[in-house]
């Protein structure tokens, strides 16, 4: 009779054990899955691509770019981060569109509104004020402003146009590709926006940082080759490029002693919440930090609107700070630690962040790599 009972106890107990069991796996498993975005107690404010939450809030802002940009006064969108941590659509405006004209959210997605004001190339000649300012080091007597003549080889990050044009723009990094040394910079800086002819001259310092004078013995190389820039809403621009022929003995590989030094020869990738910093010929070193990417933006070219893909916006680390001016078109934008991993070329503006070309398809277009550390 115990024995019987015994039995039965047991019997009931694996038909418990059987039952339950299933259930703390499934319960185990939906704790072990990783959440889409950290808890609050463990807020980023840093993203990359490949980020799950992030590419869906790309894929959604794509969807949608063709139809913001058609509204009035849209100038761009971008993906971003809410205060949060959360992956949002970003859609940038050139002034304040009243609530309800825009989407609170897209699919899911938070949509943010970022008054950026119009966006232009950051050139000396697109400036209403293009006088340089330098870095806080530069006005200190043994540091030239980065818009003054340098001895040669002269540094990267300083002032530079092209012959044919009274402006000024920055040299932005030099590259090789074998034994043949280059610089690159913005096509609407070496190249006069699709202007310039295979082996017009390429001056330092920038004519407009002359007088507008000419002078064979500023010259620092030879225009080589040039992305050329596609106008028009229907076109999609990935860079504002340009190459320029040079040798070691004209131009160095290092910004002045005020600026980052010698950038690695390591790419990077640019991601939300990323430090970056870049020397340029009027505010000279600057820092900031990415605030979109996957970004489409529309900037007022003297030759028409252009549209840009796939493009990384940077702004200041501190607010009201400026992080680019007329005439750093072409810096160099780097990780902001001692790497100095290249990122991009800044070839765009708006009152409040900088427009940035991502530099491995550039250096792909070229065939060039950067000559760095």
């Amino acid at each position: 009779m115990f024995q019987a009972t015994h039995r039965a106890q047991l019997h009931i107990a694996r038909l418990f054990l059987a039952i339950l069991f299933p259930v703390l796996l499934i319960g185990c498993s939906e704790q072990g899955v990783e959440p889409l975005l950290p808890d609050n107690t463990q807020q980023s404010t840093t993203l990359a691509k490949g980020h799950v939450g992030l590419e869906r809030a790309m894929e959604v802002q794509d969807r949608h770019t063709e139809r913001f940009l058609e509204q009035r006064g849209v100038v761009g969108t971008g993906t971003g981060l809410t205060e949060e941590g959360l992956p949002a659509v970003i859609i940038f405006t050139e002034k304040h569109i009243p609530d309800g004209q825009l989407p609170a959210e897209l699919e899911g997605i938070p949509v943010i509104q970022y008054v950026s004001g119009k966006m232009t190339p950051t050139s000396a000649a697109y400036a209403a004020k293009g006088k340089p300012t330098g870095s806080k080091q530069s006005t200190s007597t043994t540091v030239p402003s980065p818009a003054s003549q340098f001895s040669r080889p002269v540094p990267i990050g300083v002032s530079t146009s092209n012959w044919n044009e009274c402006s000024a723009g920055t040299i932005g990094v030099r590259v090789r590709s074998g034994e043949n040394y280059y610089v690159l910079s913005c096509n609407h800086v070496f190249a006069r926006c699709n202007l310039a002819s295979i082996g017009e001259k390429i001056l330092q310092p920038g004519r407009s940082d002359q007088s507008c004078s000419q002078s064979a013995s500023n010259e620092i190389g030879q225009v080589v080759d040039f992305q050329p820039l596609a106008p028009g809403f229907n076109n999609s621009n990935i860079m504002d490029a340009a190459l320029v022929s040079t040798t070691p003995a004209l131009i160095s590989n290092t910004t002045p002693q005020d600026g980052y030094g010698v950038p690695s020869s390591t790419t990077a990738t640019a991601y939300i919440g990323m430090e970056v910093q870049k020397y340029g010929r009027t505010t000279g070193l600057t820092k900031g930090k990415v605030y979109a990417v996957n970004t489409t933006v529309v900037l007022n070219y003297g030759i028409g609107p252009m549209r840009f893909t796939n493009q990384i916006v940077v702004e200041p680390v501190r607010k009201k700070a400026v992080f680019v001016d007329g005439g750093d078109s072409g810096s160099l934008l780097v990780t902001d630690d001692a790497n100095a991993n290249p990122v991009g070329i800044i070839y765009g503006k708006s009152s409040s962040f900088a427009c940035v070309a991502p530099i491995d398809p550039i250096l792909t277009r070229f065939n060039v790599q950067i000559d760095g550390k």
